[in-house]
């Protein structure tokens, strides 16, 4: 999620039948790259705090008690761009991502701390060809976004860009 995010699983698609997950988090600062989950929906609920986000075009921030949606095979990101911690719970249906999570994680805990993660093996990962990236994190609102032709990403920029991602936030899932 982002620089020293802690994620607790509350629900496991193994709970729920396949349903869904649910997901209790901080984030300190930062937050991930613009992606595309080709198999789940996602909600997203400010506990405490303000985050920012990005759903297709659309940018915006939710304080707390806010709630978003992204949809499936849609672009998103969401990012705490203070230096604050944010609370926050997701939601994602159906189950499975979790699993993604682990196997981030697990590599990610195999090498030496503060080891840079190697993208091709990031990308390898069960689970990463149904949640590409697509860009990088959001920046402060003020700053001009980057922009990114989702059907031109090749799938090297996907892992690089990834990597980030998954070394701040993978360590940290139960």
């Amino acid at each position: 999620m982002g620089v020293g995010s802690t994620l607790w699983l509350k629900v496991t698609g193994e709970e729920s039948l396949g349903l869904v997950i649910v997901v209790s988090g901080v984030v300190h600062s930062g937050g991930t790259p613009l992606r595309i989950h080709e198999s789940e929906g996602e909600v997203v609920i400010v506990i405490e705090g303000e985050l920012d986000y990005q759903v297709g075009d659309d940018r915006g921030a939710l304080t707390s008690g806010g709630i978003l949606w992204f949809p499936r095979r849609v672009p998103h990101a969401v990012a705490n761009l203070s230096q604050e911690p944010r609370r926050f719970i997701t939601v994602v249906t159906p189950s499975g991502i979790e699993d993604f999570f682990r196997g981030q994680r697990d590599y990610l805990t195999s090498g030496p701390a503060g080891h840079l993660p190697d993208p091709q093996r990031l990308a390898a990962v069960p689970g990463a060809d149904l949640r590409r990236v697509v860009g990088p994190p959001l920046t402060a609102r003020n700053e001009r976004p980057n922009r990114v032709n989702i059907g031109a990403v090749p799938q090297a920029v996907d892992a690089c860009r990834g990597a980030a991602y998954f070394a701040q936030i993978a360590p940290y899932v139960a």
